[in-house]
């Protein structure tokens, strides 16, 4: 195989993906809704055990199954109009590109902490904006140290 089919991940290309189609809406989201203000910084807080996996650099058994069921929710997401889905696509394929495994799940799963439906989540308890504005920040915070103490930085190996 040649050495730039090695450096292609097809995580990347659906990452392309799903990021794409989150995009718009999230960002109108983060923009106008009080209560979803500061979810492009949990997201920021929830993505730094991805990046630690990334500037790792090392060649580790990819998970196309994460990869394959992340781009099914978000072309699903897409034709049914599901923005969900589309979220849910983006953080599988950020697990997949994290290479999560074992307890790690967790932290997948607190990646509903830079979701909008994280707001509708406390929307029975009438909290304020900035309650749940803060409520989203420690819970990125604290699953962003999950993610750090239990995704295993891989090891490069030696060409």
């Amino acid at each position: 195989m040649s050495r730039f089919l090695q450096m292609i991940r097809v995580e990347w290309f659906v990452a392309a993906f799903c990021a794409w189609h989150a995009t718009a809406h999230l960002l109108q989201a983060w923009r106008h809704s009080p209560f979803e203000r500061f979810g492009w910084v949990a997201l920021m807080i929830w993505l730094i055990p991805v990046a630690r996996m990334v500037c790792a650099g090392a060649d580790t058994s990819r998970h196309f199954k994460l990869a394959i069921v992340s781009l099914a929710l978000s072309f699903i997401g897409v034709i049914g109009d599901l923005n969900v889905l589309i979220y849910c696509g983006l953080a599988g394929i950020m697990g997949s590109i994290a290479h999560v495994s074992g307890r790690a799940w967790l932290w997948l799963l607190l990646a509903v902490c830079w979701m909008p439906a994280f707001s509708l989540l406390f929307a029975r308890l009438q909290l304020t904006p900035h309650m749940v504005q803060l409520l989203r920040l420690v819970t990125a915070t604290v699953a962003a140290g999950l993610g750090l103490c239990w995704l295993p930085v891989p090891r490069k190996t030696p060409v």
